[in-house]
């Protein structure tokens, strides 16, 4: 028997990606840091001190600019190891980038006469920053190990929550969906049978697996099959106005985030109005945030009736899990117009990082 062991698909992320600048430049600003401690807390004064701080701030830099590289070039061999491994290359490489820089730094002092070194004799200098980034090197590696793990487990609570939250949406959407079927059927087989190509191709973007997020015209797609149902269903009863600018369908978000507000304009908006309603989907980009918002106008009953909740908080929690504080989700009644217009509106920031693969 083959024992099968879950695929690491995230090894790499047990040390910060070097070959890109902001880890890098981090880097560089705690050992700026670092090198402004080390001289404060030192006995040197004025001049001496200044002069001191300047050499140990160039001598650290070196040590973190070379072992950002190092491990920078690292990763293409590394990806591959177990992470016990990746633990150890790394933390081997980095003791012998700073014993090397160590012993550079001694000929360097010798030969330019500086003050950094002092009278210490060239194997014990070396051995001890040896020691000190032996030290330091396993405790950093030890941290990015236990952060990997904590994020790995915060990835999988969150894909868990993430498919749950998507299989309490369907049951909703298809007991809709298949009232307004049966509505249809025995009048207008025709369309009956339109709607449930229209509801299959639905239910295959909402059942497939891959990403979690989509391009924007993906879903205005999906948005426009429900549509569509429902227009088969209401007739004239139901009008859509779009205003997307195409310069914005390639935003990427999350899947079917915007079917679901559609669902409940038409739903608890227009199938409720004894005249005709227009549905408005705009999409609009403030700020570097992509902004939608779908309208509706507000029934009269609108005060005493309340619509199921189960999609919007779905919606929010999606949010917050995909986005964390980058992304909300906004409802309210815009009483200024004519009788009343309920707005759900989406604000989503552009990801910096795909994300995993469901």
């Amino acid at each position: 028997m083959q024992r099968i062991t879950p695929l690491s698909r995230h090894r790499l992320d047990l040390i910060p990606n070097f070959c890109e600048g902001r880890p890098v430049l981090t880097l560089a600003f705690s050992m700026a840091m670092l090198a402004l401690v080390l001289t404060l807390a030192g006995e040197r004064r004025g001049v001496e001190a200044v002069e001191r701080g300047l050499l140990l701030t160039v001598y650290l830099q070196w040590i973190s600019l070379c072992a950002a590289a190092t491990l920078c070039w690292a990763r293409r061999w590394l990806k591959y190891a177990r992470p016990g491994i990746v633990f150890f290359a790394c933390w081997g490489l980095l003791v012998v980038i700073v014993t090397l820089i160590a012993e550079l730094t001694y000929y360097l002092n010798q030969a330019m006469s500086w003050q950094f070194i002092g009278n210490e004799e060239r194997l014990p200098f070396i051995l001890r920053h040896a020691a000190i980034a032996a030290v330091v090197a396993l405790l950093l590696l030890r941290y990015f190990w236990i952060r990997h793990q904590w994020n790995m487990q915060v990835r999988a609570e969150a894909e868990a929550r993430y498919q749950a939250l998507n299989a309490r949406i369907r049951p909703h959407f298809l007991f809709n969906s298949l009232n307004s079927l049966a509505a249809l059927i025995q009048i207008r087989p025709h369309d009956a049978e339109m709607m449930v190509e229209d509801l299959s191709d639905l239910f295959r973007a909402s059942l497939e697996k891959g990403q979690q997020m989509a391009q924007l015209m993906e879903e205005i797609s999906l948005c426009s099959a429900y549509l569509r149902i429902e227009k088969l269903r209401l007739g004239d009863k139901l009008a859509v106005e779009w205003d997307i600018p195409e310069e914005l369908l390639e935003w990427p978000v999350p899947k079917l985030i915007l079917q679901p507000l559609i669902e409940n304009a038409v739903h608890h908006g227009i199938s409720r109005l004894a005249q005709n309603g227009t549905v408005r989907i705009a999409a609009r980009e403030i700020f570097g945030r992509l902004v939608l918002e779908v309208s509706n106008p507000m029934p009269p009953d609108a005060g005493n009736k309340h619509g199921n909740r189960v999609a919007v908080d779905n919606i929010a929690q999606r949010l917050k899990l995909i986005y964390g504080d980058g992304a909300r989700l906004e409802l309210g009644r815009d009483l200024r117009l004519e009788g009343g217009v309920f707005r759900a509106r989406l604000v989503l920031s552009r990801l910096t990082a795909p994300l995993p693969r469901t």
